[in-house]
């Protein structure tokens, strides 16, 4: 691959696309593979959320080899992505039982999980990393778009991981049982900690400097308002009732304070 600094205009020569395309091929089949699998055994969604978001480091690795890109937008881009990974991975192991995830494990027939697990490795292989692949190919200084990757980065994670943590907290605190956490993050808006996976996601689109970007964020915010947070409002309206509406009709669904 060759870049042409921030303007993607890059030039492929058949071998490479071929190469990288293969690659990925041979990722995405041997971890469906595994996530199946896993995911069939261990009957819970745990191995398809940890399975999926895994995914996006040998691909995005893959994409930084084969890329032509400076290291300094390879640096970024690998520190993005090692970062969120590593928070997901402390969420979904260590935090899990607090998570929308784990109550999922009752609402999703056991037949569809391991399906389930080979979409969502699929669905961040290549939908979510598509825009590395022209990141992984940027040269020259930072612009203002990268910039705003960022910022839009650091706001994202302060407002996911935060969110979590806080949720975390709230619910190892037995006094707290059976109450609706409505403080904090979770005054500004009703699922923050989704608000902060979006702006990540548009700090990942934001990296390659392209239209192209446009399809992570749209990606991740079609997966919410199009599975995760109906199903979110449904449970959450089932267990606490009256205390639920009233939330409902104090804060904001999804961007803080506006939406």
């Amino acid at each position: 691959m060759r870049g042409t600094g921030l303007i993607q205009e890059a030039l492929f020569t058949t071998e490479t696309i071929m190469a990288i395309w293969y690659t990925l091929i041979i990722i995405m089949l041997v971890l469906s593979l595994f996530a199946a699998v896993a995911t069939r055994r261990a009957q819970s969604t745990r191995p398809m959320f940890v399975w999926g978001f895994n995914t996006m480091a040998p691909v995005t690795l893959a994409y930084c080899y084969w890329g032509s890109g400076d290291w300094a937008h390879k640096s970024l881009l690998l520190i993005f992505v090692g970062v969120y990974l590593l928070r997901m991975n402390i969420v979904l192991t260590a935090w899990y039982q607090n998570t929308a995830a784990s109550k999922l494990n009752a609402v999703i027939p056991a037949k569809q999980k391991p399906l389930l697990a080979v979409i969502m490795v699929n669905t961040f292989g290549w939908l979510y990393c598509l825009p590395f692949y022209w990141a992984a190919d940027l040269r020259g200084p930072f612009g203002v778009v990268q910039w705003a990757a960022i910022v839009l980065y650091v706001l994202g994670t302060i407002y996911h991981f935060g969110s979590d943590y806080q949720k975390r907290r709230f619910k190892q605190n037995s006094d707290n049982k059976g109450k609706l956490l409505e403080s904090g993050f979770w005054g500004t808006c009703r699922h923050p900690n989704y608000f902060g996976d979006f702006l990540i996601f548009v700090s990942f689109g934001l990296l390659v400097n392209h239209w192209i970007g446009l399809v992570a964020p749209l990606t991740n915010i079609g997966q919410y308002f199009g599975d995760a947070i109906p199903k979110n409002e449904k449970m959450s309206e089932e267990r606490y009732g009256k205390k639920w509406q009233a939330y409902k009709q104090r804060v904001k669904c999804f961007i803080p304070f506006v939406f």
